[in-house]
């Protein structure tokens, strides 16, 4: 068990939620031990992706990916949930979109404890993964990384341990929105570093990030993953944007 999920941990939470009753992730209705929100069901359900959930090859850049997933488009109420938890401090919010994003996924069963959803443990879902490196935070202001955050309930279901220091931004790079594919691609490399070697040589990497717009910042985690000595690098996100995309120019060495 992580620790965000040991006993201490989760008695603190329930303490917390006397004061302040959970909310919804996606509307910020107060729900308390409601584990679904019946306004926001629906909305959810228009959004999924599926039934594929891998990422096309064609739309997204994979680089040295082996591959990337995600259950939502990055739009309506899941692009408002995960804004919040980036720039409104609302990293409760990364948590449960973390659970949503491991019952989507990988299939987990969620169960409500006291006011809080945990996913259920998955037996063998773990099968192809050996530890799971969230993509680091692009400022250190927050006070928390959104994807470290997203991938707490997802290395509690998996039982595979969650390594947020495995990988650092080396430097931070310009905003990647608006950025075209060549752009993103200049603007990702080389900047990001395996902290530890030790702690992801051989292993397969399960990499975690809140949403996928090209694959530039996923692609550019991976390859220093497995310069490192990874084994294999599959990423997986809350959301993806499905927008055509160019391939990269030569000019980008890609």
């Amino acid at each position: 068990m992580t620790g965000y999920y040991s006993c201490p941990a989760q008695l603190a939470r329930q303490m917390r939620q006397l004061l302040f009753p959970r909310r919804c992730p996606f509307c910020r209705r107060v729900l308390g031990t409601l584990p679904l929100c019946e306004v926001c069901t629906p909305r959810l359900e228009e959004l999924r992706r599926g039934p594929v959930m891998r990422l096309d090859v064609s739309r997204h850049y994979l680089g040295a990916l082996d591959g990337a997933a995600a259950p939502y488009r990055y739009e309506g109420v899941v692009r408002s949930a995960i804004l919040r938890a980036k720039y409104e401090g609302e990293s409760w919010t990364a948590v449960e979109l973390g659970v949503e994003m491991t019952a989507r996924l990988f299939g987990a069963e969620v169960e409500m404890h006291f006011a809080e959803l945990v996913p259920g443990l998955i037996p063998g879902a773990a099968i192809g993964y050996d530890c799971i490196v969230p993509v680091p935070a692009t400022s250190r202001r927050r006070g928390y990384n959104v994807p470290e955050r997203m991938a707490q309930p997802l290395a509690h279901a998996l039982g595979l341990p969650l390594l947020p220091k495995a990988l650092c931004r080396v430097r931070a790079g310009r905003h990647q929105a608006g950025l075209s594919l060549d752009e993103r691609l200049a603007n990702a490399a080389g900047a990001f570093r395996a902290q530890g070697p030790e702690l992801v040589e051989g292993k397969r990497v399960l990499l975690v990030d809140d949403v996928i717009t090209t694959g530039a910042t996923a692609a550019a985690c991976a390859q220093a993953l497995l310069d490192a000595g990874a084994h294999s690098v599959f990423a997986v996100a809350m959301a993806v944007t499905e927008n055509e995309m160019d391939a990269p120019s030569r000019a980008s060495g890609r």
